[in-house]
């Protein structure tokens, strides 16, 4: 990278969004959009491995922002004073991490019998329960890739193809993780039959919506053409072609196209391909941003 390219943005010298965010993102993208595939397959399996992505991803990011001590306080005070920056979409997304979290823990409790609730339990198995929880967690990943077109000077992130992408390759995450238990013998394929094609769908629209971002990414400025040929051409490649492109889209889309489910191993591989894969790629996006 020339000295030119380091003065493209203004945030080269203090963003610091690495691996750490990436897992912040990867585990709400993993995580929410397990609860919204989870209102088709109805499995307890798949709503626990949620709730716990839920939850690391939320205290990761927050541990991140150095508030693990005084945001508790700082919550406490604004609602003593009813002081709330409704403007911020920081704030609106710890309000709504923190509400997966709580909603999915709550559940969690009443689900795994410490807590004796039938009117919630009726609740969490109804229509209308697995749809909240299905759009409770379509939002939470929707808005974690939001929150990197807010960071400004990253002109490479600011695009509405952030949160579209999340939320794709978040779908073939965790139809991913559906694969893999399937493989491990957690969850029966007589209950999601339709994993294979949804799975394909899903792979081919995550590649067309990279596309996109590529495409979208050299029309734009300076610093997301330098952002787009990091990712592509430069630094980043390997870890964009071979982790992010390879790993997570043509792995998965060749086991299933070539073994569908007669080998519990390949699904073992492919849907293991496919949840780290998602991971690479916010790694990727990430890295090339500043």
């Amino acid at each position: 990278m020339n000295f030119e390219s380091l003065h493209l943005t203004s945030q080269v010298a203090v963003a610091h969004w690495s691996w750490m965010i990436a897992f912040f993102l990867w585990f709400v993208g993993l995580g929410g959009m397990g609860l919204f595939v989870n209102m088709w397959a109805k499995s307890k399996t798949i709503f626990y491995i949620s709730t716990v992505c839920g939850i690391l991803g939320t205290c990761i990011v927050v541990l991140h922002l150095a508030r693990m001590t005084n945001l508790p306080f700082a919550a406490f005070y604004a609602l003593l004073d009813l002081s709330f920056n409704l403007h911020s979409w920081m704030f609106i997304g710890i309000c709504l991490l923190a509400t997966f979290c709580l909603w999915t823990f709550i559940q969690s409790i009443c689900l795994l019998g410490y807590w004796k609730a039938p009117k919630l339990a009726n609740f969490i198995h109804s229509k209308c329960g697995y749809l909240l929880n299905g759009v409770l967690g379509l939002c939470a990943t929707a808005y974690s890739g939001f929150l990197l077109t807010q960071a400004q000077g990253v002109s490479f992130w600011t695009t509405a193809m952030i949160p579209t992408l999340w939320v794709i390759s978040g779908l073939s995450c965790s139809l991913g993780l559906i694969e893999f238990l399937v493989g491990t013998n957690k969850l029966d394929y007589e209950q999601v039959p339709w994993i294979t094609k949804t799975s394909n769908v899903a792979d081919s629209l995550e590649a067309v919506a990279i596309f996109a971002l590529v495409l979208v990414a050299f029309s734009g400025d300076a610093g997301s053409v330098a952002g787009a040929h990091r990712m592509v051409s430069g630094e980043g490649a390997c870890m964009f072609w071979g982790g992010a492109i390879f790993l997570g889209i043509v792995m998965p889309l060749f086991i299933n196209l070539t073994y569908a489910h007669s080998s519990r191993r390949a699904n073992i591989v492919g849907g293991t391909c496919g949840v780290f894969g998602a991971l690479v790629l916010r790694a990727s996006v990430l890295m090339a941003g500043y």
